[in-house]
């Protein structure tokens, strides 16, 4: 694309028009760019909880207590260490860190499937067109976050770019990125006393001289007769890059200390809960203290259809309040905070109405989500819902916003073009804008 001597590109002097409609004037937008270039110079890394099945933003952090006895729930707010923000009773510790986190409570979109839905708020590509109603596994269409910023930015000290904890999320693939930009994914419960991460010792009788020599003669025959291929199998070179990262893991230190929860002092342990959540927010500050670029957990359970207040005040907020609320202490304490971006949402939100089964159904229209450190601005609140908590009333938001806005802060320019494996040019985010009262 034709730049200027200052550096501004045409397309963005045309944008300026429509920037300006937002509120945003040339300065801003410059000062934006700049934002984004300055993201890339602090090494911002992510870490994002999805919360499988959709949290109600009724229950979490856009209560309305006001409303009639059908919508309003059991659930009272209290006060935050942030004058006028106030969140659920049950999430008390995130309460006296919220100066740390800002809320947007206007995500908006219109797909109310698990599978779509989370592929949206996880690309910020919406997958309606190839989506079959009913389905639990939708087409993978375009790649999720991690394995975006996997290939924009690499590996960094020997760790997997991309890390799943402690499954892969359903929606986390690459898409037509390619399997070298799957996640390594843990498969094992860090909350479990005999917890221990696949694939970072060599097989039993294997000494590591003798895994070297197996490398060096694979290596060999390949120089040999992959020559020989007129046009080599992409499943090959693939199987290629799983080899070499499988090879490193097992032979960095940096991968060994990472992975190593016994090194945490138990009052560490304590404070994140001795959860599988809780534990693996602590996991994926280690991992990205040593080096990897992304982490994402899943937090299941969210998807309350029946006896929704039981469940959150018994299992799902007290673990979400523990675990987030340790990460974001933890990583300000360690001055980790500003380069690493935090995140928690789900597919979208619930209904107002409690239904027969004293729970909440699908609603994409309004939805919370959670956003921490990165170089975004804290203890701010983005948009309004209505008073029945059921639609956006001020500055609704975008899952292509989201998107523009997580890409923006870790670096990678949300205009980035890659090819599918058929060669045709597509964009990472298409119709979405920063942020601006974040970024």
């Amino acid at each position: 694309m034709a730049r200027y001597c200052d550096g501004v590109s045409r397309r963005d002097v045309l944008r300026v028009g429509a920037l300006s409609a937002l509120g945003l004037t040339l300065p801003e937008m410059l000062r934006m760019q700049a934002a984004q270039a300055a993201g890339a110079k602090r090494d911002v890394n992510c870490i994002l909880v999805f919360q499988t099945g959709g949290p109600s933003q009724l229950e979490t952090f856009d209560l309305k207590p006001d409303g009639p006895a059908e919508t309003r729930g059991e659930f009272k707010p209290i006060a935050t260490n942030v004058p006028g923000i106030r969140i659920s009773e049950h999430l008390p510790k995130l309460a006296k860190v919220t100066d740390k986190y800002s809320i947007i409570r206007s995500m908006t979109h219109t797909n109310a499937g698990h599978g779509g839905g989370a592929h949206y708020m996880c690309t910020g590509k919406d997958t309606t067109a190839g989506f079959q109603e009913g389905l639990t596994r939708p087409n993978n269409q375009h790649p999720f976050f991690g394995s975006v910023v996997s290939k924009a930015r690499g590996v960094r000290h020997d760790l997997p770019p991309y890390i799943g904890l402690p499954t892969l999320l359903t929606y986390g693939g690459p898409a037509f990125l390619g399997p070298a930009y799957m996640p390594f994914v843990i498969e094992s419960d860090p909350a479990s006393p005999s917890f221990s991460v696949r694939d970072l010792r060599t097989a039993p009788g294997v000494a590591d001289r003798r895994a070297e020599e197996r490398r060096r003669l694979r290596a060999t025959f390949d120089a040999d007769g992959r020559g020989q291929l007129v046009k080599p199998n992409p499943k090959v070179a693939a199987l290629d890059t799983f080899y070499e990262k499988a090879y490193d893991l097992v032979t960095s230190p940096a991968a060994q200390k990472a992975f190593d929860l016994n090194s945490e002092s138990a009052k560490v342990r304590d404070d994140y809960s001795r959860t599988t959540f809780g534990q693996s927010c602590l996991l994926a500050r280690r991992a990205i203290e040593a080096g990897s670029r992304f982490v994402s957990i899943e937090h299941a359970g969210w998807d309350n259809h029946t006896t929704i207040f039981q469940t959150l005040k018994g299992d799902l907020l007290p673990e979400m309040d523990a675990g987030l609320s340790a990460l974001l202490r933890d990583l300000s304490d360690r001055g980790m905070l500003d380069t690493t971006l935090v995140l928690a949402f789900g597919e979208f939100g619930r209904t107002i109405k409690i239904n027969k089964d004293v729970g909440r159904d699908h609603w994409p229209q309004l939805a919370s989500v959670f956003i921490a450190g990165g170089g975004i601005k804290n203890g701010v609140v983005v948009g309004a819902s209505d008073a029945a908590g059921e639609y956006p009333a001020e500055r609704p938001v975008s899952p292509q916003d989201l998107a523009a806005t997580v890409y923006r802060c870790l670096g990678v320019d949300p205009g980035m073009v890659v090819e599918t494996n058929l060669g045709r040019p597509v964009q990472i985010v298409t119709d979405g804008e920063p942020i601006r009262e974040l970024v």
